[in-house]
């Protein structure tokens, strides 16, 4: 039942807030439930005014991230919309004790309250965050022996052979059986690409053009959106091809989380061989793996190039939006030549659509170091990053000792007060012993901290000593005549490349793009760039009218 408060006559803008975790008819059910009940609620005080009803459907309540109406719920109260918002129950609201605690905390100063219906807790009172902080905590824990249940229950349904996927290109699902069956269509597209991988020879990358070309249809799968190498080999590596089933590929880590990582072991996977009605034959798809493992081709494996140069995944194409890749080749004289170029345009040339270039690898460099010494960083602006520098140091350790304090002082007196709140009947003894330990492990973790600041204590004196040699490299750095692609990496944001040689370039820490034009000329030691800057009637004049990603 609801608390009377001593302001009822004042009106009060009042913001319902309903979700369901599922898409389940009862869930459904429930939120028309949920619905009605604050409607009528609301109408029945007149002083009390509904602005909006936030509602989110289908979604769970351990990470706000995904919550659409939830966010437009916290918008709108930071907008000064909203007064007070009312939730059924803590698990409704939230169930990450962080999420609960620090929106409830920040909507409290702008002077808007949460009142969670069932379990009575009202943030507006004295003692609403105390109690919250159980209830949440409760909440969450529930929530985690939720999802270790679901988990146990999910790997033995596997076992016992039912498919948990949703979209399998070349199969249908069974609604509600975990049971698949062949998609003849789709399926003789599956049988073409294993041909013309087995028996044709072919690459993923040319079966991929080839089926764009021939017109072949490929449907609106999850992680299949146009046919691509990347599309081609996970075909030619999925079991379920030859009526096998491997399941928990990936799992979540984090129950608060809800990310899927790739399984590499951390959790035991699941394996029934002879599933169902494979769509190729067992030694069709025998010489398919052993082909793949002699190319060495695994569709997953984005690492080996992630590093392999100082700008890979900075570099963006100007027409499309597409990622840029190295591209290599040798010329007649034997000179090595590298250029950065367009993904779509590398992989599909004119198939892509798009009608980008290149730009040389050293003429890209030469650009770098053009657009950052048009920063004019001055004398007095590497004075000062070396003063702000020392400050810097000096001033985190001290406001994290600060705040570490502060921080143990509250828990100590959460702690006193929990055994009062015991004789009072306000918590259960089971409430109290969980806060208690809960309490208990933070000042273990804050007790680590503390170790940590010592250190860092101990850490600031030796760089104090060293912070003089910082001042003369910077300067080096800053001064020098010959690119360093090791500095680069660091202050490049991103880059992006248009057909018309033009590049905006985005370090980090300034606001504006350096938009620059560029003209090559030469080959091997003679290969010159110039550069210059780009105005805005420039770059218009430029891109010849054309409407190109800026």
């Amino acid at each position: 039942m609801m608390i009377d408060h001593p302001f009822d006559a004042t009106p009060v803008r009042v913001a319902p807030y309903c979700r369901v975790s599922t898409d389940d008819d009862d869930q459904i059910n429930s939120l028309e439930n949920q619905i009605s009940y604050y409607t009528d609620l609301i109408s029945r005080r007149s002083n009390w005014t509904m602005v909006d009803m936030y509602v989110d459907e289908g979604i769970t309540g351990t990470n706000t991230k995904k919550r659409k109406d939830f966010k437009r719920l916290i918008d709108d109260a930071y907008a000064g919309k909203i007064d007070l918002i009312l939730t059924k129950e803590v698990s409704r609201f939230a169930r990450n004790t962080v999420d609960t605690l620090s929106y409830t905390r920040v909507l409290k100063t702008v002077g808007v309250g949460v009142f969670f219906l069932n379990d009575n807790i009202d943030t507006r009172q004295e003692d609403g965050e105390f109690r919250l902080t159980i209830m949440a905590s409760v909440a969450q824990e529930e929530s985690r022996k939720t999802s270790s249940r679901v988990k146990w229950g999910m790997k033995r349904q596997m076992e016992r052979g039912y498919v948990f996927a949703n979209t399998i290109f070349g199969f249908d699902k069974v609604k509600g059986s975990g049971k698949i069956t062949i998609n003849e269509e789709e399926a003789k597209i599956v049988r073409l690409i294993f041909h013309k991988f087995v028996h044709e020879g072919k690459g993923s990358l040319t079966i991929a053009k080839d089926l764009i070309e021939e017109g072949i249809p490929l449907a609106e799968h999850k992680r299949m959106k146009r046919w691509s190498a990347t599309a081609i080999t996970r075909i030619l590596r999925n079991e379920k091809y030859v009526g096998d089933l491997l399941q928990k590929k990936t799992y979540v880590p984090d129950f608060l989380e809800h990310k899927s990582v790739k399984n590499k072991g951390q959790e035991e996977k699941v394996f029934i061989r002879d599933h169902h009605e494979g769509i190729v034959s067992r030694d069709i798809w025998n010489q398919a793996q052993a082909e793949l493992e002699r190319r060495g081709v695994d569709c997953d494996d984005k690492s080996r190039y992630s590093n392999a140069y100082w700008c890979s995944g900075k570099i963006f194409c100007g027409v499309c939006g597409s990622s840029c890749v190295v591209r290599t080749k040798y010329l007649k004289d034997k000179e090595k030549y590298q250029a950065w170029r367009c993904k779509e345009v590398s992989a599909y040339g004119a198939l892509s659509g798009c009608s980008n270039g290149q730009i040389n690898i050293k003429a890209l460099e030469s650009c770098i170091q053009f657009a950052v010494r048009q920063t004019e960083i001055s004398e007095s602006f590497i004075a000062d990053l070396h003063d702000d520098i020392k400050k810097v140091q000096n001033e985190s350790i001290s406001q994290d000792s600060k705040r570490i304090q502060g921080t143990l002082n509250n828990i100590l007196k959460k702690k006193e007060k929990l055994l009062d709140a015991f004789f009072d009947d306000t918590i259960s003894k089971e409430e109290m012993n969980a806060m208690r330990n809960k309490y208990d492990i933070e000042i273990c973790d804050i007790q680590r901290s503390i170790n940590q600041i010592d250190e860092k204590n101990r850490m600031l004196s030796t760089l104090n000593r060293n912070l003089a040699g910082l001042y003369n490299k910077i300067k080096i750095i800053l001064s020098q005549n010959v690119p360093t692609t090791e500095v680069y990496s660091q202050i490049v944001e991103k880059i992006i490349m248009y057909p018309t040689n033009d590049l905006d370039i985005y370090l980090k820490y300034i606001a504006e793009p350096i938009c620059i034009h560029y003209e090559s000329a030469g080959r091997g030691k003679n290969y010159k760039t110039n550069c210059t800057l780009l105005s805005n009637k420039e770059k218009a004049k430029v891109n010849n009218g054309i409407n190109y990603i800026r």
